[in-house]
Order: C-alpha cells, then structure tokens, then sequence
C-alpha cells in the first residue's frame, strides 16, 4: 500500500490464476462487513469483495475490534 490505498476494485481484480486457490480470509479490522455512510449507495462491502476475489470462506465484523 505504499502506493495508495487499496480498493475494492483491486481486491476484485486479484482473480485467478494470481490466487492461487484462496481458501479463507480473516479480516481483522472494524467493521468490514458493513458500508461507510459517506458511500450509501455502495453494494458491496470489504468481506464480499473478498469472496468475489475467489475466497472459499471470509471471517469479517460488523462491529469495532
């Protein structure tokens, strides 16, 4: 992240074959199966992004860690 921030375009875009068989993912971090209210009318949230990436299973919060 040295070069910005990492959105979810990118974790979408990290598709196989760059995967290699993505099994699960932890998110340790606050809320990160919920929206931002500055983006209301945003459809998807850091933990989908995950599983449209390939991962078999994603572990997020709704809530703060």
């Amino acid at each position: 992240m040295s070069d910005g921030p990492v959105t979810i375009t990118d974790i979408i875009g990290l598709q196989r074959p760059r995967l290699q068989n993505p099994e699960f993912a932890f998110l340790s971090a606050c809320h990160t199966t919920v929206g931002h209210a500055s983006s209301p009318d945003e459809a998807i949230h850091l933990a989908a992004a995950m599983q449209f990436s390939g991962f078999r299973s994603v572990i997020g919060s709704m809530w703060e860690i």
